[in-house]
């Protein structure tokens, strides 16, 4: 607990047990108003003290709750603020929730061209293990298979920054380990279109 909370704590402990001692008081003073005789002069004289005595406890007890009032105000004022930042986190939860999915829908198309990509490829180093083709149809191929790489190594490259930009270091990571995945693929790529110029030749 903090030193403001003991504070505060204090301050209601206190005004708490002064409201319980004056209404003791009221309550005894009360009971003699009650209960006392009233068939001689000191009777009476002391009734008039008995009923000032309760008047001034009576005074004393409105002073003390509203002391208490002021407190319970100081803490609802105090929920009612925090209550707002909560409620302000909330929204900035919500805002943020909503860019991260987005980021992630983008992460898993980028992630669902890069497969197709990959297959493509083995499909096509494939072929070349296999019966004969024409080094110019596998040519053509790569060169579609690396324009589309380009394109989607460009696109981690933009999820990145713009992850990044929203500070969220993860998705950058992973975007731009992606984007080297993709660029890694694509010098294999060109390297066997290399390969294959001199045969087409």
């Amino acid at each position: 607990m903090s030193k403001r909370q003991q504070s505060e704590s204090s301050e209601l402990v206190a005004a708490a047990a002064a409201i319980e001692e004056e209404l003791r008081k009221f309550e005894s003073l009360a009971q003699e108003v009650r209960t006392g005789p009233l068939r001689a002069q000191k009777h009476l004289e002391k009734m008039g003290h008995l009923l000032n005595s309760v008047a001034d406890c009576d005074e004393r007890l409105v002073a003390h709750m509203r002391s208490l009032l002021g407190v319970l105000n100081g803490w609802r004022e105090r929920q009612q603020a925090l209550a707002a930042e909560v409620n302000s986190r909330a929204q900035e939860l919500q805002a943020r929730t909503r860019v991260y999915q987005s980021l992630m829908e983008r992460f898993a198309g980028l992630g669902q061209e890069a497969g197709s990509l990959s297959a493509t490829m083995q499909g096509l180093a494939g072929r070349t293990q296999g019966e004969p083709v024409k080094p110019e149809e596998l040519i053509s191929s790569l060169q579609g298979v690396n324009e589309r790489m380009a394109r989607v190594a460009e696109s981690a490259q933009t999820l990145a920054n713009d992850a990044r930009e929203q500070d969220f270091v993860d998705i950058s990571r992973d975007a731009e380990s992606l984007r080297q995945q993709l660029l890694a693929a694509l010098n294999r790529a060109n390297l066997l279109q290399q390969k294959l110029h001199p045969a087409n030749a």
